[in-house]
């Protein structure tokens, strides 16, 4: 387990005025393969990230404890168990809405819909969002706004992935040059602590298994397996899209758009996974996302 503590970061949602809590592994990859090509090692990486056992996880909030994403398609609200208070169901279930993320102490008893109190039901506060005014250099009068994220004293954010003496180092490297944008502005640093996982999440971790999983990873199934993913699923598509970096012609291209089935889609089996090439039209190099997944395994009642 990585243990990322950010002061501050600019984790964008498509404009520069809006920033994301957190972000999702294609990010933290992207990042990674700028460490390790500046390190050298960029074959030796790639080499590492495309072996079948090598999993990565969005990041999510750490506040003493893991949190989770909140799982798609559960609870079953409208399965209502006839020995419980119609009314108080219906009452959590709109306050479950509000939910992005849930402790994982809680996770089981969100997924089967058991009632708990109000306040573990309260979604708590990580991060909040500043909107800051900022000048362009050397041209007069040309303001913009950046959102940055900015995280309270007790929350960090954790991310999974299979450890390696590599990883470690790149890792501790990436703290220092940061992640996300504005980082020229100092933004997306952070302090790394790297711990194990604890055992009550480490015995669910899956990347096989036939059973209710949650995806911890924006990820994609292979071709093969896509139809029986989107036949079994609860999921929400997102698209990933952005710009790549030429050196050679010192202009940006736009990548191939790609779309992925967000952290927190739910499914009856898991599925490997890919590292897609998403490069420009001859574009002189290729350009990966990452959309191999980590499941979660679900325990389910009834």
């Amino acid at each position: 387990m990585y243990i990322m503590d950010f002061e501050s970061a600019h984790f964008g949602a498509g404009t520069l005025d809006s920033s994301k809590m957190t972000f999702s592994a294609d990010r933290l990859f992207s990042a990674l393969v700028i460490e390790a090509n500046k390190m050298g090692r960029l074959d030796e990486f790639l080499s590492l990230a495309n072996q079948d056992d090598f999993v990565l996880t969005d990041a999510f909030p750490y506040k003493a404890r893991p949190f989770l994403p909140k799982p798609i398609g559960f609870p079953k609200f409208d399965q209502v168990d006839l020995n419980k208070d119609v009314k108080e169901v219906r009452r959590q279930a709109k306050l479950a809405k509000k939910l992005q993320f849930i402790p994982l102490e809680n996770f089981d008893y969100y997924v089967n819909g058991e009632l708990f109190k109000d306040e573990e039901f309260k979604d708590e506060e990580h991060a909040v969002t500043n909107i800051v005014t900022k000048n362009q250099p050397h041209v007069d009068g040309a303001l913009y706004q950046v959102a940055t994220t900015r995280f309270l004293d007790d929350t960090a954010l954790y991310i999974l992935a299979t450890e390696s003496p590599l990883l470690d180092e790149m890792m501790t490297s990436l703290q220092f040059s940061g992640i996300g944008g504005k980082r020229s502005s100092g933004y997306g640093r952070f302090d790394l602590t790297i711990k194990e996982v604890p055992e009550n999440l480490e015995s669910r971790l899956t990347r096989s298994y036939q059973g209710n999983v949650m995806t911890l990873t924006t990820s994609l199934p292979t071709d093969e397996d896509l139809p029986r993913a989107m036949n079994q699923g609860s999921y929400l598509v997102i698209k990933s899209s952005g710009f790549a970096f030429s050196t050679v012609s010192n202009q940006n291209y736009r990548k191939q758009d790609l779309f992925k089935f967000s952290a927190g889609s739910t499914f009856l089996e898991t599925f490997a996974g890919q590292i897609v090439d998403v490069r420009p039209l001859d574009f002189p190099h290729a350009v990966f996302n990452y959309a191999k997944p980590l499941f979660l395994k679900m325990e389910v009642k009834g």
